[in-house]
This record gives C-alpha cells, sequence and structure tokens, in this order.
C-alpha cells in the first residue's frame, strides 16, 4: 500500500504547535487511535530516534514539539512533509524555504552525537540545503564553524543522488572564479553522507569567505576526477572580477598577462590563469600566451585548472595542430605540480607567427583514450 502524505508550512508561531489538516485526519486518522494520545516522529537527521509528541483533540501536536523542531533547527518558511508510516507514526522530510531538502552539518546518529540531539548547544545546523530545483548540477553551501573546524563540507544528499555520486570516493577538483583550483578529497560517512574534506580550509581561506557566507558550487565535470566550479556570491566578488562578463561563457575565456618582474612571486604569475565555464563544450577551448619569460626559459605551461578539468597527464599524449593541419608533436612533462610542454610548442608558435606578448586559442580535441590534439583549426 503506498504510503500516505500530508504537508505543512511552519508559519511564525510554530514552535508552540502543529496541527494535523483536517481532510488527512479525517480520512486517514479518525476513529483508528482513540487512545492514542502521542504521536512518533523520524527523520533522516536522525534515523534511530523516535520523538514522542503529545497529540492533543487527535490532531494538535504539543508537548515534545517543540524538542523536535529546535533539534532540527526549524525556521520559518520551512516545508515539512510527514509520511505515515503507522497510525500516528511519521516519517518527517525537512525542506527550507527553496523547497530544497536541508542538509546539516553533521550525521544525527553517530553515537556521539545522538544523545545530545535535544541540547540547544548542540543543535545541528544546517550546512547545505540542496541541489538547485531547476539545475541539479548545483547545490547552495552555508559556511558553518563545524566545516572549518573538522575540515570537511557535507554534500546535500539530493545533489549527490541527482549525480551518482552515492558511492563516489577520490579526489575532486575546486576550482574558483579566477580558474585557480585544490585537489581535495571527497569520502563517505558511514551514515551515507558524502562530504569533502582535506583541503577545505584552504579553500575558504584562500578564497576569503568567513563563517555564516553562502555560495554556490556547479559540478562541471563527472567522469574521472569531479570538478566543481564556484561561484562567488556577488556582494563578496573581488575587484578583479569587476567589470567581468556576467555571462559564465564570456567569463570561462579570459586570460591573465601577468608582471614580468624577477621575483619568484610574480614568476608564478606568468601562467596564464584559465576560468572554467558551466558550458562543457567552452571548456575545451584554452588560450595560450607567449611571454618573455617563456622564451627565455624555454618552458609553456598549460593552466592547471584545464588539464585538471581534461584529465591532462604526462602520459598523455599531446600534439598541436595549425589552421593549415600541419601536426607538431609534443611531449608532457610535470613541473611544480604543474603540466607542460617539452619540445615542438616553439616551432609550432614560429610557424604560425606568434610573437612574444601574442595570444593563440586553442580547441582541445581527443584522439583517443590517451592522445589529444590542440588545434587552431576552425571546425
Amino acid at each position: 500500500m503506498a504510503k500516505r502524505h500530508f504537508f505543512q508550512p511552519l508559519l511564525p508561531g510554530f514552535h508552540s504547535h502543529l496541527t494535523i489538516p483536517v481532510a488527512f485526519f479525517s480520512k486517514h486518522i479518525q476513529g483508528r487511535n482513540d487512545q492514542k494520545t502521542t504521536t512518533e516522529l523520524r527523520s533522516d537527521a536522525a534515523s534511530e530516534k523516535t520523538w514522542e509528541v503529545k497529540t492533543e483533540d487527535g490532531r494538535r501536536l504539543t508537548d515534545g514539539w517543540k524538542e523536535f523542531a529546535l533539534a532540527h533547527d526549524l525556521r520559518v518558511g520551512d516545508i515539512l512533509i510527514f509520511r505515515q508510516e503507522k497510525d500516528m507514526t511519521f516519517h518527517v522530510t525537512l525542506f527550507g524555504p527553496s523547497c530544497c531538502e536541508i542538509q546539516y552539518d553533521s550525521c544525527l546518529d553517530d553515537k556521539n552525537s545522538i544523545g545530545k540531539i535535544n541540547s540547544k548547544k548542540n543543535n545541528p545546523k544546517r550546512e547545505a540545503e540542496c541541489s538547485s530545483s531547476s539545475d541539479p548540477s548545483c547545490f547552495l553551501a552555508n559556511v558553518m564553524p563545524s566545516t572549518l573546524r573538522y575540515d570537511s563540507l557535507n554534500l546535500p544528499r539530493s545533489f549527490v543522488r541527482a549525480n551518482g555520486l552515492e558511492t563516489r570516493c577520490g579526489d575532486i577538483v575546486l576550482i574558483n572564479g579566477k580558474g585557480r583550483s585544490w585537489t581535495l578529497s571527497l569520502k563517505q560517512r558511514q551514515c551515507g553522507r558524502s562530504y569533502i574534506t582535506r583541503g577545505w580550509r584552504s579553500f575558504f581561506s584562500a578564497n576569503g569567505l568567513k563563517a555564516g557566507d553562502s555560495f554556490t558550487f556547479k559540478l562541471i565535470k563527472r567522469g574521472g576526477t569531479l570538478v566543481l566550479l564556484h561561484k562567488s556570491p556577488s556582494h563578496r566578488e573581488s575587484k578583479e572580477n569587476e567589470g567581468s562578463e556576467a555571462d559564465d561563457e564570456i567569463e570561462s575565456l579570459s586570460t591573465e598577462s601577468d608582471s614580468d618582474e624577477e621575483s619568484n612571486q610574480d614568476e608564478k604569475k606568468r601562467i596564464s590563469i584559465w576560468n572554467a565555464s558551466s558550458s562543457p563544450s567552452l571548456n575545451r577551448f584554452v588560450t595560450l600566451t607567449l611571454k618573455p619569460y617563456n622564451v627565455i626559459k624555454r618552458v609553456l605551461f598549460l593552466p592547471k585548472p584545464f588539464t585538471d578539468l581534461h584529465g591532462i597527464t604526462v602520459g598523455t599524449k599531446m600534439s598541436l595542430v595549425d589552421k593549415q593541419g600541419v601536426k607538431w608533436c609534443t611531449k608532457l612533462r610535470s613541473e611544480s605540480k604543474r603540466i607542460r610542454m617539452a619540445g615542438g610548442w616553439k616551432d609550432f608558435f614560429k610557424a604560425n607567427c606568434v610573437k612574444t606578448g601574442e595570444s593563440i586559442k586553442l580547441k582541445l580535441i581527443w584522439e583517443e583514450d590517451t592522445s589529444c590534439v590542440l588545434s587552431s583549426k576552425p571546425r
């Protein structure tokens, strides 16, 4: 038999009581629980715990309801869906005002947490509500102090399910709006929650985030190493981003030429910055700029976010192809955790009349599993 449901939006004053709708009560409860004075509530946030709530007049949940609400950090505007398991036993699914399922910053059925769920000091706090209802590849995250304390961020269950990540573990790459990348670990908790760790604090600090901030992540690569694109909130965008195009497709192709001073710090800045796009087709393009540093040092690096996104490694066979279809083979080497071209690229730039300070836009084309082409030839 199909489970029966009703839903209730939370209005001001909801902490004092909650009332079961008349239509649901008269159809599915009335006459079956004359002696029943309590209602049992369960939730995914604490699957092994049951709240016993006093029931008045068969419909009105009173004593014990406030504890349930506080334990789950419920707020005005939230929406609760009650699934009837037995006459007066309900499983409650919790949604935020965005109509996305609420997630919490820890698994409440861990042994160390179960006994604390009714303590106001230890109430679970919302960490991420879920992926956008219109775009399951996105989710909204809220920075809670606990995410920094434990160097981890839980992924919303709905986001994980929608993108088939329930059993995924391994490396995951975070890319910010400027194209800088961080490699973290994706892991699974015993309670089934997916979370990212080993580098979350570094990402948080480097991007000027603070506790209480909210931001959006978008999954832009599912195959191989997962890649999440971080979208900064508009009110915290840095000055470096001012004047950039709002459209991700335009923004994704921008590169920056940095100072040619001789300090080691500026030496790192000579690497072109590549910004990932939410459009997979546009992520196949990269713009390489020939700088004095490349000529003097005889090295040409590929942007790390670009190589991370496409899984380009030292084992990848790469060629450069110009507009006439002429091919130059190059070997890839690893240096300071980045991929650089060794041989071939200088002849390619010379034959295509690319001078110091000039740029060339190339398109990545995979020919085989481990063989690819960076082509300037229009298609």
